[in-house]
């Protein structure tokens, strides 16, 4: 058999590469900043097309709600307040809050486990920046949820919103960040100290 006959064979015999290769290959070729930014934005996508689908929406959003709310309200009794949980409602005779979509804290979340996730980094360092993060961030809210409550009953409605607009989605965005970078240092330092041992 000729060698020009055995290189058709063995091109024949080659299957094209499937999706999942030429995507490795594309961002084996790409900047490392890059690369972590499209994951993190895919990764972001992911997430809105979960917390925007009937299946959360549905069955699952209203029962997330009110476990915080019941929560939020036990602790605010802790602190004297005469308050009670209802659904999504936190109330008394002098002020209540209605915890709707958004006042949860899941988008802070998703954001800090997007960047743990895109991380390039061993899972085992993974998991725990998961897990803690995630414990943080919804003791966080919980205890935003209840200060909300505390400003609205003894401040003004201004101050409310203030804390209302800024708490919810900046300072969340921010704190979501900032544990981020925390796990980051971590789990850097971590796997250095157990390269050298």
């Amino acid at each position: 058999m000729s060698a020009k006959k055995r290189n058709k064979k063995s091109r024949k015999k080659q299957a094209p590469p499937t999706l999942r290769e030429k995507i490795q290959v594309y961002f084996a070729s790409k900047n490392p900043i890059l690369k972590f930014l499209l994951g993190f934005v895919g990764s972001m996508l992911l997430f809105y097309l979960f917390y925007y689908s009937g299946l959360y929406r549905n069955y699952l959003e209203y029962p997330f709600l009110n476990a915080q709310v019941r929560l939020s309200n036990l602790l605010l009794q802790l602190f004297g307040q005469g308050t009670i949980a209802d659904g999504t409602i936190i109330s008394s005779s002098e002020f209540s809050v209605n915890l709707k979509n958004g006042c949860d804290g899941l988008e802070a979340m998703a954001i800090l486990c997007s960047g743990i996730i895109i991380f390039p980094i061993e899972w085992s360092y993974k998991w725990k920046g998961i897990l803690w993060g995630i414990l943080i961030l919804f003791i966080a809210n919980l205890l935003r949820i209840a200060g909300l409550y505390l400003a609205g009953r003894y401040f003004s409605a201004e101050v409310f919103d203030i804390l209302h607009i800024q708490g919810g989605f900046i300072v969340f965005t921010l704190l979501s960040v900032l544990l981020w970078f925390l796990w980051m240092n971590w789990a850097i330092n971590k796997k250095q100290k157990t390269a050298v041992v």
